[in-house]
């Protein structure tokens, strides 16, 4: 008896592929929104000292590095939101989220649910908007 062959099933793989072209028409390429938003973040830290300065960012705080100021730096804590007192007491990490406005930060725990690709894809996008960016993207797939 001949055993019936099968045909070979090729994986795809799919890659993102991500262009922003600021005001000065120098075109940036990423290959993923963490990218992107490592490169808007480093863009927005030269921007922390300027005074009135609309600042956007976003970080993912460790647990570690939450624990770290809540208990051994016992000054600071009193200066953590009940976000991060929550992420520590908890064990969890913390997401940061601020578009703009200092004031008004998304302060989000790191559960197994959360999902992070997909607000670093929102938030990037509105970066790009309120900054006159243009930006694209498209998938290539690979077999």
């Amino acid at each position: 008896m001949r055993k019936r062959l099968r045909p070979k099933k090729l994986k795809v793989f799919k890659m993102i592929m991500i262009q922003i072209i600021p005001a000065n028409g120098e075109q940036k390429l990423f290959n993923s929104y963490h990218q992107a938003c490592d490169y808007i973040n480093a863009m927005e830290k030269r921007k922390i000292l300027e005074p009135g300065t609309k600042i956007w960012s976003f970080i993912r705080r460790r647990y570690e590095t939450l624990y770290s100021l809540y208990y051994r730096n016992p000054s600071l804590k009193d200066f953590l939101t009940p976000k991060e007192k929550e992420a520590v007491e908890n064990e969890m990490g913390l997401v940061e989220i601020v578009k703009g406005n200092r004031e008004h930060i998304t302060q989000l725990l790191c559960t197994n649910r959360l999902d992070i690709e997909p607000l670093k894809r929102d938030w990037c996008k509105e970066y790009w908007i309120e900054h006159g960016f243009k930006h694209s993207e498209w998938v290539i797939k690979k077999t």
